[in-house]
């Protein structure tokens, strides 16, 4: 993969990007650039200026950024003048595409190897500088911790129709705000009180 320096001033943020970091982790990603001069490079795709965005000393190499919004904020931050990067060529199609999908499509990690993780780290690091380092706060570090020395407990097997699926759907703001306030009416978990207001209305 051939990455090269872009002058930041020439990288625009996609305007329909979505994925929002915290201001805190934007630091911690910061010094962690700071601290090792490491970070994964950006990848970005080559845009023409609008007429209405040009003045006497515009670059016309411009490029617009799918993947890397907080590492260039956070280059920013440092005052650096250039991002490492890869230029592929999209169009504006695929570039929606990519945007939805490079910043969505992780893993997530397995509490208890996270926990194992973050013992190792604590065998080289005092709980205060992990919480520089890591995304964790100290308080969540310590209960990754208390994973860690706890041994899993078994579970017994549950029949198939016994099993939880998720479900998912999509509210409106207002709609979610009204159905928060619907079920907190209810007590208990959000699951238990929708199902004792559906039950309400079938019966």
């Amino acid at each position: 993969m051939n990455t090269q320096p872009i002058p930041l001033d020439r990288l625009r943020a996609h305007p329909a990007n979505s994925n929002v970091m915290p201001e805190q982790l934007v630091a911690k990603l910061a010094d962690h650039i700071e601290r090792t001069d490491r970070y994964p490079p950006l990848i970005v795709r080559p845009v023409e200026v609008r007429d209405e965005e040009l003045t006497p000393d515009t670059d016309t190499d411009t490029y617009q950024i799918l993947d890397g919004h907080h590492r260039a904020k956070a280059l920013r931050h440092l005052g650096r003048l250039h991002a490492e990067c890869v230029i592929w060529q999209a169009d504006d199609r695929e570039a929606l595409v990519l945007l939805a999908t490079l910043n969505r499509l992780q893993g997530q990690d397995d509490p208890r190897k996270r926990a194992e993780l973050v013992g190792s780290l604590a065998g080289q690091f005092n709980l205060n500088s992990l919480a520089e380092l890591l995304p964790e706060r100290k308080d969540q570090l310590k209960k990754l911790l208390e994973i860690k020395d706890r041994p899993p407990t078994p579970r017994p097997p549950q029949p198939i129709d016994q099993m939880p699926i998720a479900v998912h759907f999509f509210l409106l703001p207002a709609q979610k705000k009204h159905l928060d306030k619907v079920l907190n009416t209810y007590g208990g978990t959000k699951e238990e009180a929708l199902m004792t207001l559906l039950r309400q209305n079938t019966d």
